[in-house]
């Protein structure tokens, strides 16, 4: 058997475009590598850090798709990001490369609205200020009722944004939960809630305790596809004979 070479690394099956920052991330977040259960090649973007690129997406376009050209000449099959507000750029992302590309957790808010019974979703975010239709426009979400809260007025918030060291995370995890509360009061009817923010994740189990509804994130939506593209890698019966 004669098998094609041409790169000095392989068996990546995730590759993540990641902002250039500094604060913690724990086993959940999307830029900690045991968050993954497959294996996973990130790209850094230099110099592009939260308040670089929040609300300024349109200025980091060829920054955001030559890492993603990148990743998928190293060889990767999925690719995903660190910050949930590239949903601007699903679209010309996705044409980029020829692999799937999931930009946001924003991309469940049609699925999610339909298999909980037409309900509105609830979106916790890193800043509602920034999140609005040019974010949702591009993942088929624009027609999705949601209602949003957002982090940006808790420690936790602005240490994200601020690109803070160190992070209290018994302290974020109480904001979260706060948030997520709020969420609820506001719209009671809610289907379910989506995490926007790439740093939640950690706190998706506090979320669902405290308002009993399917709480849904980045890596929930990541795992999936990765799933899906290595399937007769990672589960047994899949081209299995009957011996």
């Amino acid at each position: 058997m004669i098998v094609q070479g041409g790169k000095t690394l392989y068996g990546f099956t995730l590759g993540v475009i990641t902002l250039h920052t500094h604060f913690p991330r724990v086993l959940g977040d999307v830029g900690n590598a045991r968050t993954w259960r497959f294996p996973v090649l990130y790209k850094i973007l230099e110099g592009l850090n939260p308040k670089a690129i929040i609300g300024k997406e349109k200025n980091c376009v060829e920054e955001v798709l030559n890492a993603a050209r990148e990743l998928e000449a190293a060889g990767v099959k999925v690719i995903t990001t660190s910050c949930g507000f590239l949903a601007m750029l699903q679209e010309e992302l996705a044409r980029a490369v020829s692999v799937p590309v999931i930009t946001s957790s924003l991309l469940l808010l049609p699925l999610v609205h339909r298999i909980c019974g037409m309900k509105p979703v609830g979106i916790l975010t890193a800043n509602s200020q920034v999140l609005g239709q040019s974010h949702l426009l591009p993942v088929g979400a624009a027609e999705v009722p949601v209602e949003i809260v957002g982090l940006e007025d808790t420690n936790l918030g602005r240490a994200l944004l601020n690109d803070e060291w160190c992070i209290d995370f018994e302290e974020a995890r109480n904001e979260v939960v706060e948030a997520a509360k709020r969420l609820v009061e506001k719209r009671p009817e809610l289907g379910c809630i989506v995490l926007e923010c790439t740093n939640l994740p950690p706190f998706a189990v506090d979320v669902q305790r405290v308002t009993k509804l399917p709480v849904l994130d980045l890596t929930d939506l990541v795992n999936m596809v990765c799933f899906a593209v290595e399937k007769g890698g990672t589960l047994p019966w899949k081209g299995a004979t009957m011996e």
